[in-house]
């Protein structure tokens, strides 16, 4: 099967690209610098350009049969929020053209998901921190989100809490209303994403996904 993902040079893409090779996936992946692919440069089918150009995005995704993105605002000095929103609008517009159904994104674990969903203390911590530091950033997620639940796509999107790097320890856990925890392990987030590749059980919902205690 060959697919496509986006993001593929940051913390978790790189992860997720080297595991999506390891289980034997064609991996065509878009990127702005393609010496960030290191060692995954003579392995990858790559294109050279930007998330942020419509033309670019659906030169990446043609042919692919399911696309897995982990873009999203920069850790430090995020801005700009609706660049994030534009580009989904345009992943979502090439996705229609090549009859791709298949999305798999990245969201995050502290925007509201439904009037059910369980706010514990630590969720709330998270949640204030990140509206200190990271408030574009959330706000360009929440704009991402609002575009898939428009889209009628086959999208999941995946929430997780923080990211830690480390080995995984296969110990997470999704649920549509609990975060297990205020941290994921990032081998274990990449495992996840991958299996949504096959899996029917979150299409068209948005798990929060954490590490268990």
């Amino acid at each position: 099967m060959k697919i496509a993902i986006l993001g593929s040079t940051g913390f978790l893409g790189k992860v997720l690209l080297e595991k999506a090779l390891d289980a034997g996936y064609q991996v065509r992946t878009l990127v702005r610098t393609p010496d960030k692919l290191g060692d995954f440069r003579n392995r990858v089918e790559f294109v050279r350009g930007s998330v942020f150009e419509a033309r670019d995005i659906e030169r990446a995704v043609s042919g692919t049969e399911v696309v897995l993105s982990t873009v999203g605002p920069p850790q430090r000095h995020p801005r700009n929020p609706e660049k994030y929103e534009k580009a989904m609008e345009d992943l979502v517009a090439a996705l229609r053209k090549q009859d791709i159904k298949r999305l798999i994104h990245t969201g995050g674990a502290v925007h509201p998901g439904g009037e059910n969903e369980n706010w514990t203390m630590g969720r709330r911590m998270l949640g204030f921190v990140l509206n200190l530091i990271w408030k574009p950033g959330l706000v360009a997620k929440h704009l991402e989100w609002e575009v898939l639940k428009k889209s009628h796509l086959d999208w999941t999107l995946v929430r997780p809490p923080h990211i830690i790097k480390g080995k995984g320890v296969g110990n997470l856990q999704a649920d549509e209303k609990n975060l297990a925890s205020t941290h994921v392990n990032v081998e274990d987030l990449a495992d996840f994403m991958l299996a949504q590749i096959h899996s029917k059980d979150w299409i068209q919902k948005a798990p929060l996904v954490a590490s268990g205690e």
